[in-house]
Formats: structure tokens, sequence, C-alpha cells
């Protein structure tokens, strides 16, 4: 299964910007899950009242998010 598959398993919905992959769901708020793809960062965040602030990572989130990196080709660079 992707990374994609995974996610959208999840609830999420790929957005894909320049240089940017975000996973996004909406349950009461917006979680984003977002890929950095020139720097190289993943971060989770959940939109309130107009601020995004950080949250947690569950299971099945870590392995997708493990599953994105691994085909991004991170894991094979030094």
């Amino acid at each position: 299964m992707s990374a994609r598959e995974m996610f959208e398993k999840l609830g999420y919905e790929e957005i894909f910007k320049q240089n940017t992959i975000t996973y996004k769901k909406q349950k009461g708020y917006f979680y984003y899950i977002c890929f950095k793809l020139n720097k190289k960062t993943v971060y989770k965040s959940k939109g309130t009242c107009g601020k995004e602030v950080a949250s947690s990572i569950d299971l099945q989130e870590l392995q997708a998010i493990n599953k994105q990196v691994e085909e991004l080709g991170w894991l094979d660079e030094k």
C-alpha cells in the first residue's frame, strides 16, 4: 500500500503544492501533515481559530509518514 493510500484510509486528502506535499483532514478541526520537500522535514498541525498549533501523531499516522519518507527516498540519502 502506498503512503497516499494509507493517508486516504485515515481520512486525509493529498494536496500538492510546489515543494510541499500536504495531507489534510477535517475532524472538528483541520489537521495537516506536511512534507517540506526542499528541507526534508515533516510536521503535523491542527488548525484552530485561524492559527495552527502542533498536534500529536498516532501510530497509524506515523506508519504512513514513514512510508512517505521511504517513497521520497529520504532514507537513502546521507
